[in-house]
């Protein structure tokens, strides 16, 4: 039974949201979003056309064996290499993270969203972050979570 066929004996009167669905799959026709399946044809090393999945995939793997398994690599002027422009190191990223870091991270995340892989949720870090401003740094540091923090974010 097509899908047209099975669209008319449905009822359709008294739901409107059914029938306007029920006209927007007729409109799409059979073949909906997708397109004609095509099979592509590697060329062989004889220059012939393969005929056959088993003869596409000896090609892919002749090519990839020689690509990945090349035991004399093409000659390469190491002095090349000089001419490239060195990029800036960024040591800081090296550094412990702070709790201004870890606060500054929460405060941008948005509020009421699902959990991630660690499987807590941005209110919950937020709650245990969140200290009175003005405490001195002895209490700030008696109380910092920042590597517990840090674990859990980076699970």
């Amino acid at each position: 039974m097509g899908k047209a066929t099975s669209l008319s004996h449905m009822k359709y009167a008294d739901d409107p949201i059914k029938s306007w669905k029920a006209v927007r799959t007729l409109e799409k026709g059979s073949t909906h979003h997708h397109t004609q399946r095509r099979t592509i044809r590697m060329r062989k090393a004889n220059g012939e056309r393969a005929k056959t999945d088993d003869e596409n995939a000896q090609v892919f793997s002749t090519h990839f064996g020689k690509l990945f398994n090349n035991q004399s690599p093409l000659p390469c002027d190491p002095t090349a290499l000089d001419l490239i422009d060195q990029g800036e190191d960024f040591t800081s990223l090296d550094d412990p993270i702070s709790l201004k870091e870890v606060r500054d991270a929460l405060k941008r995340m948005a509020k009421g969203k699902a959990a991630g892989p660690s499987g807590i949720t941005s209110d919950a870090l937020k709650s245990m972050v969140w200290r009175e401003e003005g405490l001195s740094e002895e209490e700030e540091s008696a109380n910092d979570d920042t590597d517990f923090l840090a674990s859990v974010i980076h699970k």
